[in-house]
């Protein structure tokens, strides 16, 4: 009996992660690329990173969209912070804080917009965790003390 439920368990795992790998579309023919780019407007995302929807809310979408994403992406954490912190100053952004460590995270701001990132290693081979929050930049005013 243990000898099927492991290859029950193999056989539902190579399946799994074969369809995992297949190319997906929606129904107007679109990769999850392109609807990364519809929703996330500027910001790049590296190559074969993959959104988590159970802790992503996105409030709008193209360059204006507000919220946080939860992001796995393929690469280790150090090359994951470099693209991030490269791409995005590509992509017009203004890198305003960094902070490089084992959970790093990166400040960036574009027109009335900031993006802080949040990487962190996920303990897998080679993946990291990334979460990337989006809001409008304050227009609060600190008072002037004298």
């Amino acid at each position: 009996m243990n000898k099927l439920l492991v290859a029950l368990f193999c056989l539902s795992v190579t399946l799994f992660t074969g369809c995992a790998s297949t190319p997906m579309t929606n129904a107007d023919g679109e990769s999850i690329q392109d609807i990364q780019t519809k929703l996330l407007g500027d910001m790049p995302m590296p190559g074969g990173a993959k959104i988590n929807n159970e802790n992503t809310l996105i409030l709008g979408s193209g360059d204006g969209w507000a919220g946080r994403v939860a992001i796995v992406a393929q690469q280790n954490s150090n090359e994951t912070f470099t693209f991030f912190r490269d791409q995005f100053q590509k992509a017009g952004w203004t890198l305003v804080s960094s902070t490089k460590t084992k959970n790093s995270i990166l400040v960036f701001i574009k027109k009335d917009r900031t993006a802080t990132i949040e990487i962190e290693d996920a303990g897998w081979i080679g993946k990291t965790n990334v979460m990337l929050t989006v809001a409008p930049r304050s227009t609060v005013v600190p008072p002037v003390t004298k």
